[in-house]
């Protein structure tokens, strides 16, 4: 039972003591005292539990006894516990304590690190609202060292040393190294306390110094306060290195204000700032030196002020088109490492010297300067002084030099390629062509028909009829823009007829006439091609070559077809930035019914005959090719709307035995259904569908009429034959029917002027 009455006798000391304590808690110190509180009384209820459950075992002791004898690892495991508490118990007593003198020195319910935390805590905030309210009327201060050494009395404390303090420093963050201690001589309360005052100056926030200060308060009651009397200050200034392990020297810091104002001047020319951009970092009476070979339109010399100095920086911009400068250097295997700079500060940290012993500038001659189209490798060996303006509080170039060297482009991009145009394939779609079929072929973002009736003339002139044609798409190396434009090179696609990317294969009729193939591009309005060729193929890669001309595109609203193409060479998409042409616009048009049918949906859209473009509707796409007009009963239309209009298919029967009804559409212009209108030119029809075993059919008013011909691709039909704005049906076969995978199917003798 020992144990019980020594752990009962603790919870009556602890709570003696708590009920003895009575003191003003200061922020920091409350949290320790109520962390402190909260620990005992987990202690306190913590043995009383334990009373209890001893209580518990001395009156059933002799179950417990027999207990114990199979359980005397879990008793000792208790009494260990147990003996465990009694040192924690201890442990934090001395901590209250040592606590408890720190509240001794309490009068009035107030304690004298009050109004010493609040003055310090004022000065941190920059406002003498929060300063002068615990200073007494007769305060006094001492400061040796620094800031503002000297004597001061409330007045001149007030309107001196706080002015200055908050005018001189614009950022201020108050710090305590360790506890404040406070002893009592009567009625005077003594609170010495080291503290440290983080402070940006105002005149240079980047300057970050530290005040570390010694400090002893005299606190006395004034008229029932505890006010601060008179105050002796120890300050020295350390660096923030010396405080915060890892921070950077001051040196350090202004030796970094200094690469970054030359480093970001020479990074001016790599991008082509403006001059008065550049120019930015230079003193206005600095001069800018340029010593050795420069290309043939920049001269070199000395430029001296701010206006000659921009005028070196313009005629820069003028002469390249393009600027590439390294801010990385490449070791002979290839690495990157950081430029190469040095910067060496005076003794009074205010001049510097900045040395860069090689900045290589590759500069891509403009059209139109000496020398076009060359590009020069540049190296720089640069050095830069510079003298801290404390009025403008930052780093101005007073003098530059620049030593120039040219150097062979192939030293610096031995693993870029700069030089020669290069064609990597990315993708390629492969089909075999048979001349009486045509095909389909995708890639990417690109679709291309060949049309029925397509051959492949060969170099020595013969016609293949059957043949392979592929689609690539191919990524860009050293291609920049086309001659006199500023368009930006993105990707390219090219033709293949077996194999062979050359202007010396074409796609012809049987009569050897061209037989241009189809391409649809799913693309925004700002894009278009040049036609390039003149390399070689070697593999996977063409290699070589020249812009020949620009490509004629018919637009529509995020696709672009070209019906032109009947050469196997490659072609550059170039971006515009702006739309290179404006496709057909949309507008609203009723529509009524026809030949029985009902209509369900409809898109219509304003025509230019002469320019064409393309109609978007639904999983539609129609191909209006230039100089195309409608002939109608009145006379001939080169500006129309045109409609595509989808019906109902219910109600209507199968052309065929197996082949049901899928979607039923009409061409409508200015909202006229009729065999009566044609148009000047073929429209091609893009149709996106399931393609297995699919057919069309022209639908007149006494039901099916023709059997239209069509190329199938993969969920692709495409029509080439219809010039009138009539009703179509696509059937699809029935799924227990036998379907042809052929890539076409035809109808008729095989000619456009049947169909309809």
């Amino acid at each position: 039972m020992d144990t019980k009455i020594a752990g009962l006798a603790i919870v009556a000391v602890i709570l003696l003591i708590i009920a003895a304590v009575g003191f003003l808690e200061y922020s920091s110190v409350q949290s320790n005292y109520s962390s402190l509180s909260s620990s005992y009384s987990s202690l306190s209820q913590n043995q009383s539990s334990l009373s209890n459950a001893l209580a518990q075992a001395s009156a059933n002791e002799s179950y417990y006894m027999k207990l114990a004898q199979n359980n005397y690892s879990q008793y000792q495991s208790l009494k260990s516990m147990l003996q465990a508490m009694q040192q924690n118990y201890s442990s934090l007593e001395s901590k209250y304590n040592a606590l408890m003198q720190l509240y001794a020195s309490e009068q009035g319910g107030k304690s004298p690190l009050a109004p010493v935390f609040e003055f310090l805590d004022g000065i941190a905030i920059e406002s003498p609202s929060d300063v002068t309210p615990f200073l007494a009327p007769n305060f006094t201060a001492t400061i040796e060292g620094t800031p503002f050494p000297g004597t001061y009395s409330f007045s001149t404390f007030n309107s001196t040393w706080l002015s200055s303090f908050f005018s001189n420093y614009e950022t201020v963050y108050f710090y305590t190294t360790s506890l404040p201690t406070v002893t009592k001589m009567g009625s005077v309360y003594y609170v010495t306390a080291v503290t440290q005052y983080f402070v940006a100056p105002t005149s240079d926030p980047v300057y970050l110094q530290v005040f570390n200060a010694s400090t002893t308060f005299t606190v006395q009651n004034v008229n029932g306060a505890l006010e601060i009397t008179s105050l002796k200050w120890n300050g020295n200034q350390l660096s923030p290195s010396a405080v915060i392990a890892g921070y950077p020297s001051q040196h350090q810091i202004e030796a970094n204000q200094v690469a970054a104002t030359v480093l970001s001047q020479i990074n001016g020319f790599g991008a082509e700032f403006p001059g008065n951009v550049v120019a930015q970092g230079f003193a206005p009476n600095a001069t800018l030196q340029i010593n050795g070979q420069l290309p043939l339109g920049l001269k070199n010399g000395t430029y001296t002020g701010i206006s000659q100095i921009e005028k070196f920086v313009n005629a820069w911009d003028s002469y390249f088109i393009f600027v590439v400068e390294y801010s990385q250097n490449l070791l002979a295997n290839g690495t990157a490492v950081p430029p190469f700079i040095n910067v060496n500060l005076s003794p009074n940290g205010t001049m510097a010297t900045f040395y860069a012993n090689v900045t290589p500038f590759i500069g891509f001659v403009n059209k139109g300067e000496p020398t076009y189209p060359a590009i020069y490798d540049l190296h720089a060996s640069i050095k830069a002084t510079l003298m801290y303006n404390s009025t403008a509080s930052m780093w101005q170039i007073t003098d530059e030099t620049w030593n120039v060297t040219p150097v062979s482009l192939q030293s610096d991009t031995i693993y870029y390629n700069l030089n020669v145009p290069t064609f990597n394939i990315i993708k390629e779609s492969t089909v075999t062509v048979n001349a009486s079929q045509g095909a389909v072929v995708q890639a990417g973002n690109i679709v291309t028909v060949i049309k029925p009736g397509t051959f492949a003339e060969l170099p020595n002139g013969s016609l293949a009829s059957v043949y392979n044609f592929s689609l690539v798409i191919m990524s860009t190396t050293a291609v920049y823009s086309p001659p006199g434009t500023n368009l930006t090179p993105t990707y390219a696609f090219a033709f293949e007829i077996n194999g062979h990317i050359s202007p010396a294969y074409s796609l012809v009729n049987a009569s050897k006439a061209m037989s241009p193939a189809i391409t649809f591009v799913y693309a925004p309005d700002t894009w278009t091609t040049w036609t390039w060729f003149g390399g070689h193929l070697n593999g996977s890669t063409y290699i070589g070559g020249a812009y020949k001309f620009p490509d004629h595109w018919i637009y529509g609203q995020n696709v672009m077809v070209n019906i032109q193409f009947f050469k196997p060479v490659i072609w550059i998409f170039e971006s515009a930035g702006t739309p290179v042409a404006t496709p057909p616009t949309p507008v609203n048009m009723a529509v009524s019914p026809v030949f029985n049918l009902t209509p369900i949906n409809a898109y219509t859209y304003t025509v230019n005959g002469t320019v064409g473009g393309v109609i978007n509707a639904g999983n539609i796409m129609v191909v209006i090719p230039p100089g195309t007009y409608v002939n109608t009963t009145t006379g001939q239309l080169k500006e129309y709307n045109f409609s595509v209009v989808y019906y109902s298919v219910q109600g209507l029967k199968e052309p065929v035995s197996g082949q049901v009804p899928f979607i039923a559409f009409a061409y409508a212009i200015n909202g006229v259904v009729s065999f009566k209108y044609s148009a000047t030119n073929h429209f091609i029809t893009f149709i996106s569908t399931p393609s297995m075993g699919a057919q069309m059919w022209t639908l007149g008013q006494s039901g099916y009429i023709f059997h239209d011909p069509i190329v199938l691709g993969n969920g692709i039909m495409i029509n080439l034959t219809f010039f009138k704005p009539v009703p179509w049906v696509i059937t699809l076969p029935e799924m227990n029917m036998s379907t042809s995978t052929s890539s076409s199917s035809s109808g008729g003798s095989g000619g456009y002027g049947g169909y309809y």
